[in-house]
């Protein structure tokens, strides 16, 4: 709302939205910034009030010296005019700019119906319309305002000073400048300032912020810890491992701020058709001002005046809200959870998926591998020394299972030169002048390799050109929620598909004991993106879950990518369309039904809307409404019922 430039803030956007944002009033709802201003504007929330409650108390003086007769008409008609000007003075200038610019939007209609029930001798009636209208405009504003306001708290989260130890002494600084190899001191209670690695001590740490889980973890040194996150217990050192810009939670708030600009198609086809629909009730608002006085009773003063009741009513704000509202509504929801959506567009596309399909390591198991059985087949040859020192330079998963063993051993590593990685098959490495193999039994294809390959073990070859060294066992679980949450997603009548590098066996046993539609197995990644062709291709709505980290090119491919696990955060934010920051497979049945709920509510916003608008200009039309009536049910109720249906989806 502006009253000086001072005050005033613009909002620069295209031209898609039928609905300005500028400095008049508390600004409309439809496209604001999602995050920027909202501060402001609640400080400045009571001054919208204040005037409102003025442009009333003028309008009631106007009232009492019509209806008492206190003083000629042109006196109460001038003071509607100064209640009129002073309420809506840049609702009246914007309006008259669209104008200039050939542009039909709202606060032109309003406008116009304003000086029409003037020149009509109406001034009361116009006057109300405007402050009304205005009383609207705030609601609205007030109401996205209060979709985003978890959004808010949750840029609040990080402490804006950190403890820095330096020279064995403490002092506070920015945490802005903070540096990578600082070490910062957290205390119990304080919320951790940076993303780092636990240098000295141990704690638990409430990671809601981040995963959207209370429950406390705890960590000890070597552990990584994240900014915004609640250190509970214990007096921790962390060694900065991220610029403050680069904090998880720092990429967080920036894909939450930038996610109006991925639009659902429904809000996009809505904002074109405000642009066309508003010129046509201009039009149509013509044709009953003009033409019924020749061919039907009444009088041109009356047709105009319904005419102007036929604008307001037709105003299409409601109509242009009721999406972003929603959407909002649905981020915020996900934020709570760990769900971190990128934009409407991935929120519509979802809530029409025909597949899901998944890898399996680290999404439908816990892709915790352990050491199971270690086989060697030749005397005097450390199997696991040689695989440990050839896994440590890789970063795949079950790269992670030999380095956990090497360390619980003290395994000493040994110098690999020559380190390669042989994409889907495994790895090779150069360990004093012999070139040893590590990976699948692809690998080895001129030898016999016997396998005794149990249910959800994996195996891994070690060897050379010339023969078998051993064979190492590595066993996973089954994620304690993949079963009820595939179950609940084949109810939806949605198809599951497992695709995985896994054999044959193990991949058919997990199929079959989670419940999945289909699984593909022994798959290369580039096979793995051939698979989400075919079902892209096929279903046309396809989503794909991967950790994030190896499943980058598949997760690109389907329709939308959902990226799982804190572990690897930083790149799964990259890359998925939604991250599910949270190792918990159930999070994506919550993704699922929010996104249709949503989908629900728009289209429920949409039919009510346009249903309501018309019976009210059939009335207005035939004369059964008047200009006030028209601004409070037919522009701002209307809104505001579509707006509180959005926010329940927060809730």
């Amino acid at each position: 709302m502006q009253i000086s430039e001072k005050e005033s803030h613009h909002h620069h956007h295209d031209d898609t939205c039928n609905h300005d944002h500028h400095e008049h009033g508390p600004g409309c709802a439809c496209e604001a910034d999602l995050l920027e201003n909202i501060d402001e504007d609640v400080e400045q929330s009571k001054k919208p009030l204040a005037i409102f409650a003025i442009g009333i108390a003028v309008l009631a003086i106007g009232h009492v010296i019509e209806l008492l007769s206190l003083a000629p008409m042109i006196v109460s008609q001038l003071i509607f005019l100064v209640g009129a000007v002073y309420v809506g003075h840049d609702i009246m200038k914007h309006g008259i700019i669209e104008l200039t610019h050939k542009k039909v939007k709202i606060e032109l209609l309003i406008t116009i119906a304003t000086i029409g029930a003037f020149l009509l001798g109406s001034g009361g009636e116009g006057a109300l319309l405007m402050v009304l209208f205005y009383l609207g405009e705030y609601l609205e504003h007030y109401s996205l305002n209060k979709s985003k306001s978890s959004l808010v708290k949750l840029v609040k989260m990080t402490p804006d000073t950190a403890l820095v130890k330096h020279d064995d002494h403490e002092h506070e600084k920015a945490v802005k400048d903070v540096k990578i190899g600082d070490i910062v001191i957290v205390k119990p209670g304080d919320k951790i300032p940076v993303d780092g690695i636990i240098s000295k001590g141990i704690t638990s740490v409430n990671q809601a912020s981040i995963t959207g889980e209370s429950l406390a973890v705890s960590k000890t040194v070597g552990d990584e810890v994240y900014a915004s996150t609640i250190n509970e217990e214990g007096y921790i050192e962390i060694e900065v491992n991220k610029n403050p810009d680069d904090t998880i939670f720092a990429k967080i708030i920036d894909l939450i701020k930038n996610s109006e600009e991925n639009k659902a198609k429904i809000d996009v086809f809505i904002d074109r058709f405000a642009e066309i629909y508003t010129p046509i009730v201009v039009v149509l608002a013509l044709l009953v001002a003009i033409l019924p006085p020749f061919f039907i009773e009444g009088s041109i003063a009356d047709w105009t005046y319904r005419a102007l009741t036929l604008l307001v009513i037709a105003c299409p704000c409601a109509l242009v809200i009721s999406t972003p509202v929603s959407i909002v509504s649905a981020i915020t929801k996900g934020t709570k959870n760990g769900i971190i959506i990128k934009g409407g567009e991935y929120v519509e596309e979802l809530s029409r998926i025909k597949e899901i399909l998944f890898d399996k390591t680290g999404t439908l198991t816990e892709g915790k591998l352990e050491i199971a059985e270690v086989k060697t087949l030749k005397d005097n040859v450390d199997i696991m020394q040689i695989a440990c020192s050839i896994e440590s330079k890789s970063k795949h998963p079950i790269a992670n299972s030999f380095n956990r063993y090497q360390k619980d051993n003290n395994l000493p590593l040994l110098d690999v030169d020559n380190f390669a990685s042989i994409a889907g098959k495994g790895l090779k490495g150069e360990i004093n002048n012999i070139t040893y193999f590590v990976g699948k039994e692809t690998l080895f294809p001129n030898q016999e390799i016997k396998i005794d390959n149990k249910k959800m073990n994996t195996t891994v070859i070690i060897g050379t050109e010339e023969e078998i060294l051993g064979i190492i066992t590595l066993k996973d679980k089954i994620r304690q929620e993949s079963k009820s949450t595939i179950a609940k997603i084949n109810s939806l009548g949605i198809e599951t598909t497992m695709i995985t590098g896994d054999n044959e066996e193990t991949a058919k046993s997990v199929a079959e004991e989670l419940g999945l539609t289909n699984y593909h197995a022994n798959l290369l990644p580039e096979d793995k993106v051939n698979i989400v062709n075919q079902s892209v291709e096929h279903y046309k709505d396809v989503a794909m879950v991967g950790d994030g980290v190896n499943d980058t090119p598949s997760l690109a491919r389907a329709n939308v990518g959902i990226a799982m696990g804190l572990d690897g955060a930083d790149v799964a934010i990259e890359t998925g369309d939604i991250v599910l920051l949270e190792d918990k497979l159930s999070k994506l049945t919550l993704l699922l039904d929010l996104a249709k709920r949503t989908m629900s509510k728009i289209k429920f916003n949409v039919a009510f809307c346009l249903t309501i608008k018309v019976i009210l200009m059939i009335l207005g039309v035939a004369g059964y409404i008047n200009l006030w009536e028209a601004t409070l049910i037919g522009d701002m109720g209307i809104t505001l019922i579509v707006v509180g249906n959005s926010l329940l989806l927060a809730k």
